[in-house]
């Protein structure tokens, strides 16, 4: 017996989710984002924006701006007269270092040196001491920059020789000097660089690798200090699961503490995408643990800033290098944060922009009575300059950043959407919504529209005072990605601003998810699976064919000079690591110099028992990945990857009777067995991105030895063999990665 299943196929909707009684497969998470402006939060705004000992009934009660997603009206109705708390929470900050405003001058350069001389053995950083002696030297400032102490001196030196001489600079050369050893924390890190010896890696990679890791917060610094007394007194209940300080970018995990002891495998890592790739004034940091059977990864980045086509670009490149640059577990060398991880939430300032078409928007207010015309708004005051707005004036060429009058024009328009509280329009004009609509960032990823006033960029203090400097846009955000199969697990049922956070030209966001656990999940398939016990009587293994596989439109790999093609092979691996592993991964053969391949063979792959089993000795795929990943083999250094297909394992494998064999000895029990076949279109990811189409038909058994033979007949060439690397290969491949 036949059946076959779509990829795409739910059996279980948000709202029954939502309906169903809250157990311990459901974990409530808050994300929480914000741009602090290097400036210190007061308890009042930090208040506004993290809830009263992770409360979740008070944002609810609270909120101007419902969740319309589906199954959020039930989930929020189940806290209602609760006191439930949020299990975790997540508090990823961007410009958050900032020096105590009392001290003197000479006490907060030596501070700061301190905390430059952290993981660095005293000695100071060549890069930091070179861009300090640069801002010295151009303000007049003189000195022998030498190990940490010398470099206390000469900024001290210079700033009481500012003093003397009445210098209106002198504010500006501190403020330079305090952001530029803030910026050094980022060149020391947590990360570790964990290889795979077949991998290439450039030459950009070897030299981070030099960096020196420091891998704790340092707790001397006065801002660090300051976060975690505000974390301590507005919660009580919850322990630090991962904090992570990276230049002016800080990652905090918190879970109830009776849940930390369930919370396992923590890593974390960052990448800096800022000047030269080195300094830590943008990039992100990634964290990622296991619970309750879930791998779970939240990433907080802060992007490129300002208005214009390049900025725009850059921002998307930004998220591949921070995912490159910050793989975490030790465990998927092969795989960024995005592939391996069941759940993954992304926040920060992203800087993403609202861009408005050549197309006049025109909206009525909420009374529906009056419609604005936002262009007939615009005057002399709008635009600071005469208007040149008719046809005998032609615009210019698209700079990198629009020009005074174009981006006062944008002003006016986002303002008067704003005032009218027209939020689809102004999600029309979001960069971000624009970017995942044409897969060019975060593909898969999925986002809430923004409905309610943009976060940027407005003047410190209470509520929404737009400065006409910037179009307000939603430049803070919160996204998340699921794997295969469990897009269905996650509810979102908050999400807003803090209006009320008034120490930032932005304003911090938030948003509330139930995320269930596949620990929770009934197993599947549907009927009970074998019990240990029973399985040493049982010789049935699940028997996966893939065949009909076929890649198209993947990117060129190889050097002009080498034919400028790619020489894809498929590795299947799969999570966790027994069920396939065997020395090495299952392979299909290496199709040289060919974009659109075609693999006219069948593989067979036989997922091992003892891989399957959950910590009560069950077998169980819930969780069970399996990644299709495509590679390009080079003959005389390591090998490339050029993007995943992960799969479910659970749903390839959903309809399948494995209570046969229980009751049964195969010997003298005849009987049919039945297939379920699952047809794959999907694109190949890599970094975020999308590299190419893979499409194949898998079909799945639970078959003895003897039924295996007969399910194998129908295959073509059936392929069973690991990738091996060539001797040239292997001494290549250990020559560059060491």
């Amino acid at each position: 017996a036949n059946s076959t299943s779509n990829l795409n196929t739910k059996t279980t909707t948000k709202t029954d989710m939502a309906m169903a009684d809250t157990t311990e497969s459901e974990l409530a998470i808050l994300v929480c984002s914000a741009n602090v402006g290097n400036a210190e939060p007061t308890p009042q705004s930090f208040g506004e924006w993290v809830p009263d000992d992770g409360e979740i009934e008070g944002p609810l009660a609270q909120t101007k701006y419902p969740v319309e997603a589906d199954g959020a009206a039930e989930v929020s109705a189940s806290f209602s007269g609760t006191r439930k708390k949020f299990d975790i929470i997540v508090i990823g900050m961007q410009e958050a270092a900032f020096v105590e405003k009392s001290m003197n001058k000479h006490r907060s350069a030596g501070d700061l040196d301190d905390s430059n001389r952290s993981g660095n053995n005293g000695n100071g950083n060549k890069l930091f001491r070179k861009v300090v002696h640069a801002n010295m030297i151009a303000r007049g400032c003189s000195a022998e920059i030498g190990g940490g102490g010398v470099v206390v001196d000469a900024v001290s030196d210079g700033l009481i020789e500012a003093k003397k001489e009445g210098s209106k600079g002198k504010h500006k050369i501190f403020r330079k000097v305090a952001k530029t050893n803030l910026l050094l924390r980022g060149l020391t890190t947590s990360q570790s660089t964990y290889k795979s010896p077949k991998l290439r890696h450039s030459q950009r990679d070897h030299l981070k690798d030099r960096i020196k890791e420091n891998s704790a917060v340092r707790p001397g610094s006065y801002d660090t200090r300051k976060f975690q007394e505000l974390i301590e007194n507005r919660c009580p209940s919850y322990s630090m699961v991962a904090a992570k300080l990276r230049g002016e970018m800080r990652l905090i995990v918190l879970a109830l503490k009776d849940l930390t002891e369930e919370i396992s495998d923590v890593y974390i890592a960052g990448e800096n995408t800022g000047i030269g790739s080195v300094l830590a004034n943008k990039g992100g940091i990634i964290t990622t643990f296991n619970l309750r059977g879930t791998r779970l990864s939240f990433m907080t980045c802060h992007l490129e800033a300002h208005e214009g086509a390049t900025h725009y670009m850059n921002r998307n490149k930004n998220l591949a290098e921070i995912f490159a640059g910050a793989r975490t577990d030790p465990h998927f060398n092969l795989h960024d944060a995005t592939i391996i991880s069941h759940h993954m939430f992304v926040c920060g300032d992203l800087n993403y922009r609202i861009k408005f078409g050549d197309t006049e928007p025109t909206t009525k207010r909420k009374s529906g009575k009056r419609t604005v015309n936002v262009k007939k708004q615009l005057t002399k005051k709008n635009l600071n300059s005469p208007m040149a707005s008719g046809p005998e004036s032609p615009p210019p060429p698209v700079p990198d950043q629009p020009a005074a009058e174009e981006r006062a024009i944008h002003f006016a328009q986002a303002k008067a959407l704003v005032d009218a509280e027209d939020w689809k329009t102004l999600n029309d004009g979001d960069e971000l919504a624009m970017a995942l609509k044409k897969k060019e960032c975060l593909v898969g990823f999925t986002t809430l529209p923004c409905n309610f006033p943009p976060t940027f960029k407005v003047a410190r203090g209470e509520g929404y005072q737009y400065t006409e400097k910037r179009t307000p846009s939603y430049t803070d955000r919160i996204l998340w990605k699921s794997a295969h199969g469990m897009a269905d697990n996650v509810v979102p049922f908050l999400y807003e601003p803090c209006p009320d956070f008034i120490t930032s030209d932005h304003k911090p966001i938030r948003g509330g998810y139930v995320v269930k656990m596949n620990r929770g999940l009934p197993v599947q398939p549907s009927t009970p699976m074998p019990t240990a016990n029973s399985i040493t009587h049982n010789d049935r293994q699940v028997q996966l064919l893939v065949s009909g596989i076929k890649c198209t439109n993947l990117p060129v790999m190889d050097a002009e000079i080498l034919g400028g093609l790619s020489d894809p092979y498929i590795l299947f691996v799969s999570s966790p690591k027994p069920i396939l592993w065997k020395k090495a991964w299952p392979s299909t053969k290496v199709i040289k110099r060919n974009l659109n391949p075609v693999w006219e063979e069948d593989i067979h792959l036989s997922l091992d028992r003892d891989g399957c089993r959950d910590n009560e000795g069950n077998i169980s795929l819930n969780g069970s990945m399996l990644y299709m990943t495509v590679m390009d083999e080079d003959f005389s250094s390591g090998d490339d990857v050029i993007g995943t297909v992960e799969l479910s394992l659970n749903d390839l494998c959903s309809e399948l009777d494995t209570t046969r064999g229980q009751n049964e000895h195969s010997s003298s029990v005849t009987r049919s067995f039945s297939t379920q076949r699952t047809v794959i279109s999907r694109p190949i990811l890599r970094n975020g991105q999308e590299f190419g189409m893979l499409e194949c038909t898998i079909s799945s058994a639970y078959l003895t030895a003897k039924e295996t033979n007969t399910f194998l007949k129908s295959a073509k060439k059936v392929r069973s063999k690991t990738k091996k690397r060539s001797v040239t290969n292997r001494i290549f491949g250990l020559l560059r990665n060491p």
